[in-house]
């Protein structure tokens, strides 16, 4: 059985202890932090804001729709199991356990869920103590205090399971749905930026414009960008039914990236049903056999490209069988 704690000076140390733990394991983002391999964003707010963590963490966030999936407030110990959707509890064993209600309130993603939270989300609830009592609300562990390594992980799994949730409740506030059909973004072009390192700032070159650049130099209007609620494909060749994903390496993180994109952009675009997937990526260094295999059993075609040097600017060449796909009708 879970008790919840009734001393607040404990449950704040608890719950800073547990936001520590989420930003030593997160990834810093444009817009807040990201856990990954889990593919969850949390930040401060839902603007998509990094800062200290006072109050609340909003998770599973979408600063284009300006919500989140569950906000993981700082409990407030007087109101027990009736005020604050959060609360924190020590198990049998004397464990601080991070708890949340099954209660997701309406927004943009979906209805509100609450009676039918268990069956969507797939967690089970957990007996909580209140007041010396058992609560009649349904709680839910979101992370064991006790062990930050586990914290981020545990946490995401929660947020994951949250966010089916609500797709499975469908619904949402009607005001602020995702439109219906997508738009084409704008020429990517090569440029040099700045970068912070230690000590200051370095230039450097901006490869994928470049990529992006010259592709589109070869193939002329049929390459296009389609963009919908501030997702974005690299290319895409309507007629000729290839959707394009263009990187600038090829590390597990680059191949990872691409993948999830080229499976998730038709559906978060509502892109056509029969683009063939296609990722891009230079000649050098060499893609690992066993990542190449992998990306075939998917089948997701893998054409390379090269850079090479022509002036102050980085040539780049594509293989012709590669334009040759693209362009056929």
């Amino acid at each position: 059985m879970i008790e919840l704690l009734t001393d607040q000076e404990e449950s704040d140390r608890l719950y800073r202890d547990w936001a520590n733990a989420m930003v030593a394991g997160g990834a810093e983002k444009h817009k807040g932090w990201v856990i990954d391999g889990t593919g969850v964003v949390f930040a401060t707010n839902r603007q998509g804001q990094r800062g200290p963590i006072e109050n609340q963490l909003v998770l599973g966030l979408d600063p284009n729709l300006k919500t989140w999936v569950v906000k993981i407030v700082r409990p407030n110990v007087a109101q027990q199991d009736r005020g604050k959707l959060t609360a924190i509890g020590l198990n049998e064993h004397g464990q601080p356990l991070l708890l949340r209600q099954g209660w997701l309130q309406e927004n943009p993603i979906s209805r509100t869920v609450r009676e039918d939270f268990e069956d969507l989300s797939g967690l089970a609830p957990v007996a909580v103590m209140a007041g010396g009592k058992i609560s009649t609300r349904e709680w839910y562990v979101v992370a064991d205090i006790s062990d930050p390594n586990s914290i981020p992980d545990a946490t995401a799994a929660f947020v994951n399971a949250c966010s089916m949730a609500r797709s499975m409740a469908g619904g949402g506030t009607p005001a602020v749905a995702e439109p219906e059909a997508y738009r084409f973004g704008l020429d990517e072009k090569g440029r040099t930026k700045k970068v912070t390192i230690t000590g200051g700032t370095k230039e450097v070159e901006d490869l994928q414009g470049y990529v992006w650049g010259r592709l589109k130099q070869l193939v002329g209007k049929s390459m296009t960008k389609p963009t919908n609620s501030g997702y974005t494909v690299d290319a895409m060749f309507a007629a000729a039914k290839a959707l394009i994903e263009i990187k600038t390496g090829v590390s597990a993180h680059d191949i990872y990236e691409a993948v999830g994109q080229l499976v998730l952009y038709p559906s978060l675009i509502k892109l056509p049903d029969d683009l063939e997937p296609i990722l891009l990526i230079p000649d050098r260094p060499a893609l690992r056999p066993q990542m190449a295999a992998a990306l075939n059993a998917r089948k997701i075609k893998v054409y390379f490209y090269s850079i090479g040097r022509v002036g102050e600017k980085p040539s780049v060449t594509f293989p012709e069988k590669f334009i040759k796909r693209v362009t056929s009708l």
